[in-house]
């Protein structure tokens, strides 16, 4: 079955979505023997709010390990302007980043989409039921 290039840009873009809900590395902290300060009802109303991450499931994180596989097809460039693409960096960032007009990261953005779809033909076609 050959797969559609909008279900491969809707998978890639799935992929950055579920890396970006991830939880942040955080650092290991360093405890302290001071004891905790007890803040007031105005002081803990002026902090910042913490995020509210929600965590992708074990389901959601295999599927991404398998749509992150479609890369290794792509060389270093294609792989940075496809995964910029997923995550919605808008053309004109993507113009200043990378030194080139629109209409040519367009073109190898739309020929990286047909190598994926070429590689997946290739990988479903030799694999064994």
């Amino acid at each position: 079955m050959r797969r559609n290039i909008n279900l491969i840009k809707r998978d890639l873009e799935f992929a950055a979505d579920v890396m970006r809900r991830l939880p942040p590395i955080k650092m290991q902290q360093v405890r302290s023997s001071w004891p905790r300060l007890v803040y007031t009802a105005d002081e803990l109303e002026a902090q910042k709010p913490l995020p509210v991450y929600f965590h992708p499931t074990a389901q959601e994180i295999d599927k991404m390990y398998k749509i992150l596989d479609w890369y290794k097809c792509l060389d270093a460039f294609e792989t940075k302007l496809v995964w910029k693409r997923s995550c919605h960096v808008p053309w004109k960032i993507m113009q200043l980043k990378l030194r080139q007009h629109r209409s040519t990261l367009y073109a190898k953005y739309m020929q990286s989409l047909i190598k994926i779809q070429l590689y997946l033909d290739m990988s479903q076609s030799f694999a064994v039921d």
